[in-house]
């Protein structure tokens, strides 16, 4: 795997000048609230909703959901939409920066949320809103990180999170197709300030793979990586594994993988 590369690491042969850590990694929140981080991905099925979530559950964070699809973190919380006649995300967007934050629903053993609805879909608001409002929203909420989760793909909800964002968080899975994927990101968003997680890691990555992923990350920082746990997928339970009470050994080992990576987005927006 490449190697995770910390703030505080030094310059050497294999790791980016300090130069480039102190201004991809630390700098204090620009907006002047909390600190955003925007999980993001030009491909879908990378496991960035699992990652969004549990990312805001480990930090104690407020999720807010920009992907409209059925198979988001919103209805992983357990919330419809459908059963509802307004969208709280959807109207405050509208709004604007100078409206009141949408109040994030809360739920036991859950990371607080602020819901998608399927209405953003359609909507038209343009990425320089999306980024205002979350600027705005991250002041509002007091002292707390904002986790976005995000559709995949280009469009003007994902281009404002990502705007706006201390820290993009870019899921990356071992497969040729995804590398591909990948690669086209780093070229299209390279002065935004990545993180690379390889996800889903299984237990013998193939070789080239991973050389692969060493050549593309170059200058990018590398967090630590997450283990491919198969059982997520067919899991019923709608806890968070970082917040799950009397966990079990898979869910104790992953839930670690996934504070482990919350540490280091902490740590990388200072």
């Amino acid at each position: 795997m490449p190697e995770y590369r910390r703030p505080e690491d030094t310059n050497g042969s294999t790791r980016p000048s300090t130069r480039l850590i102190r201004t991809a990694w630390q700098r204090a929140s620009y907006h002047g609230g909390m600190p955003v981080v925007t999980v993001a991905a030009t491909k879908g099925g990378v496991g960035k909703t699992t990652l969004a979530y549990e990312i805001a559950a480990a930090i104690d964070g407020v999720l807010v959901d920009l992907d409209w699809d059925s198979g988001g973190a919103t209805r992983m919380w357990g919330y419809d939409p459908g059963a509802y006649r307004t969208s709280p995300l959807l109207d405050a967007l509208e709004t604007g920066p100078g409206g009141l934050p949408p109040r994030p629903k809360k739920r036991a053993h859950q990371p607080d949320l602020v819901p998608a609805s399927p209405d953003l879909a359609a909507s038209r608001i343009p990425d320089s809103l999306v980024a205002d409002c979350l600027a705005a929203w991250a002041k509002g909420w007091g002292d707390r990180f904002v986790v976005v989760d995000t559709h995949p793909g280009a469009n003007p909800l994902t281009d404002g999170a990502m705007q706006v964002a201390d820290l993009v968080v870019v899921p990356v899975i071992l497969g040729a197709r995804e590398l591909d994927a990948l690669e086209g990101m780093l070229r299209d968003f390279g002065g935004y300030r990545l993180l690379l997680v390889p996800n889903m890691v299984p237990p013998s990555p193939p070789r080239r793979l991973v050389e692969r992923l060493a050549i593309l990350a170059a200058d990018t920082p590398v967090g630590p990586p997450v283990s491919e746990h198969r059982w997520i997928r067919r899991r019923v339970r709608r806890a968070a594994l970082c917040l799950q009470p009397n966990p079990g050994r898979a869910v104790v080992k992953a839930a670690g993988e996934f504070r482990q990576l919350a540490v280091a987005i902490e740590t990388a927006c200072g």
